[in-house]
């Protein structure tokens, strides 16, 4: 649809689902800065975007219609398709065809992780 592609990539031994300890997360930001060095090098995509759960928009026409108002840490962008756009103060120069808002890194949150911490989280409130 759209000429769009997706690719999803984990090595062995890494969580398939999320962030689940702080060791996954500098792990996973380890993994996503040696992607992003490498489509550094890469000139045949129109946007990119590296982490978990990376799924704000799916095809390249959301991606348009969503880009005067996206904050995406990560996103890299061809300068192409932000002719016309009041989005380059939000991006940076990614590469001479490409620029990007600069990947922030995995956040490790116990609260997502946990399901005991968010029940115990869940009483507290329930007694206020």
């Amino acid at each position: 649809m759209e000429q769009n592609w997706w690719c999803r990539v984990y090595p062995n031994n890494i969580s398939e689902v999320g962030i689940n300890s702080p060791e996954s997360a500098y792990l996973m930001t380890e993994l996503g800065i040696l992607l992003y060095q490498t489509l550094r090098f890469t000139s045949s995509f129109r946007y990119a975007l590296v982490g978990v759960e990376v799924d704000e928009f799916r095809t390249y026409s959301e991606l348009m219609e969503d880009l005067p108002n996206l904050s995406l840490p990560g996103l890299v962008l061809a300068k192409a398709l932000s002719h016309g756009l009041e989005i380059l103060t939000l991006f940076r120069t990614f590469s001479s065809s490409y620029v990007w808002q600069p990947y922030a890194g995995e956040i490790y949150n116990p609260l997502m992780a946990s399901p005991d911490l968010k029940n115990k989280l869940n009483e507290l409130l329930a007694v206020s």
